[in-house]
């Protein structure tokens, strides 16, 4: 009986083991998933930075005195893709009314 006995207390011990294991990393999980959350919003705060910076430069070329004909057209062009972005965010706008 004593080896059946000291078996039950291998696999108890072992047990306690296993869940002390499994809560260590539950914590690490949500410490990690915690510091995910953190580097995507810091991310998207870079990647809006990026975008503010690279309309910043697009325009101090545009407003360059001496704009060739080519940056000309490459401007008529941004202000088109905008004012095309414009419009399909109203009528976005405009169907969830």
């Amino acid at each position: 009986m004593s080896a059946l006995q000291s078996h039950i207390e291998r696999i108890e011990e072992k047990l306690k083991t296993v869940l002390s294991r499994h809560q260590s990393l539950k914590k690490e999980n949500e410490k990690l998933k915690k510091q995910l959350v953190k580097s995507e919003e810091e991310k998207e705060a870079l990647v809006d930075q990026l975008k503010q910076s690279a309309l910043q430069i697009s325009m101090l070329k545009s407003s360059e005195g001496n704009s060739s004909k080519a940056s000309r057209a490459a401007l008529e062009k941004r202000i088109n893709a905008y004012v095309k972005e414009i419009d399909r965010c109203i009528a976005l706008l405009g169907d969830q009314a």
